[in-house]
């Protein structure tokens, strides 16, 4: 996220983290710590690193290792932003809880960019011959110049003991001879807000992606549309264990329909490569992505908080009750359980973490809405594309 997919969507320290130049200046090398999972939990942290730079860096590849898997501990994703926003109070490599680190920094998502992400134990990411996903530095309090960016790194444990994480990311850049366009991210993520799954059931959920579109899913990290015809170079659809399906298809202006990508395996999912040539999607034109999910197989458990009614609400509950303000926290998943029955341990009558609700002490199947942790849900759309040459003839829009 944002899911936020989206996605990604869609990529600190000598000891914290440190950038280390390498390959004649043009590899760069940044570090997630080491980090402690408790045993039976999902943990996900944030990290900021910035890279000493007076110039753009034009970075060509991405390779993402996440270290410390085995069996039952597993990363959930690794996802590269670069930062923005105010500099005030960041601090380089201090390790923070958050959720896909929608309250970093000065708690803007719009200030946080895709740059990679992956949800493998390792991934390369090589951008097509001329293009380019460019970074650009800023100064920080100290006057220095820097490209800021943020490491948001999710793991899951399922063992009875803790694990340590961590995770290291290179980047690659390229020439300015080399470099003929900038690529943009695509971080679609307004499907998460229609993630309303009662239990023992299975629902659908879609939104779209094109030219010209409005920019609803700020709220949960997502990006903005293109306004003109863009050249998509890959796709990649991002969601969480009880997603099931998730399925691309280019909408033509007449309604005409064409699959694009389709996945299954939540866990290790492909990206689909439109490099020769790229993928054209103008005015009018937009693809539509979708995700199944799946609270029947094995349905969520939350506490309950209204007797005989599944916990659980969506971002537009949130809308709904608090209006914008609802959405600094857009998750209204139920608090976890384990065991349907009654619980006070896992059910208390209040929870800190959740402010302003109250739990009947029940353990009971919950609603499947998005969420951030492994047992809630995302549908989100990353991948990247570059602007269409609007003069072009026919056909060429995208030749480089």
């Amino acid at each position: 996220m944002l899911t936020r997919l989206a996605t990604s969507v869609l990529v600190a320290i000598a000891a914290l983290a440190s950038a280390q130049p390498a390959f004649a200046r043009r590899s760069y090398t940044v570090r997630v710590p080491a980090f402690d999972v408790p045993a039976n939990h999902n943990r996900e942290i944030c990290v900021f690193v910035p890279i000493p730079s007076s110039h753009e860096m034009d970075v060509g590849e991405v390779r993402i290792k996440n270290i410390g898997g085995k069996a039952s501990f597993a990363t959930h994703h690794l996802i590269v932003y670069s930062y923005h926003g105010s500099m005030s109070g960041v601090k380089a490599g201090e390790v923070k809880d958050d959720t896909a680190c929608l309250n970093f920094g000065d708690g803007n998502p719009g200030n946080l960019s895709i740059v990679a992400t992956s949800q493998s134990p390792n991934s390369r990411w090589v951008t097509p011959q001329g293009t380019a996903l460019r970074l650009t530095p800023q100064a920080d309090p100290a006057g220095k110049q820097a490209v800021g960016l943020v490491l948001n790194s999710h793991w899951i444990n399922g063992d009875s003991k803790p694990h340590r994480a961590r995770a290291r990311v290179t980047f690659r850049t390229r020439k300015a001879s080399e470099v003929k366009t900038q690529l943009k991210p695509i971080f679609e993520v307004v499907a998460n807000a229609f993630i309303d799954v009662p239990p023992g059931e299975t629902h659908k959920e879609s939104w779209n992606w094109g030219p010209g579109l409005l920019n609803l899913g700020s709220f949960l990290g997502g990006t903005a549309s293109p306004t003109g015809s863009a050249c998509v170079t890959m796709l990649i659809g991002h969601m969480h264990k009880r997603g099931t399906l998730f399925t691309a298809d280019m909408i033509d202006r007449d309604g005409t329909r064409t699959p694009l990508y389709r996945q299954t395996v939540y866990s290790d999912p492909r990206a689909k490569l439109f490099t020769d040539p790229p993928l054209l999607v103008t005015q009018g034109q937009k693809i539509a992505y979708e995700c199944t999910h799946d609270n029947a197989t094995s349905p969520r458990l939350g506490c309950e908080e209204e007797p005989g009614v599944a916990p659980g609400k969506t971002p537009l509950d949130a809308i709904l009750k608090g209006g914008l303000e609802g959405l600094q926290n857009p998750s209204g998943a139920a608090k976890l359980c384990s065991a349907v029955g009654p619980d006070a341990a896992e059910c208390p009558a209040t929870d800190p973490k959740y402010p302003g609700r109250t739990f009947t002490g029940n353990c009971v199947e919950a609603k499947l809405v998005f969420g951030f942790t492994s047992e809630d849900d995302m549908c989100i759309l990353p991948g990247y594309y570059y602007d269409a040459n609007p003069t072009a003839a026919p056909g060429q829009e995208c030749a480089l």
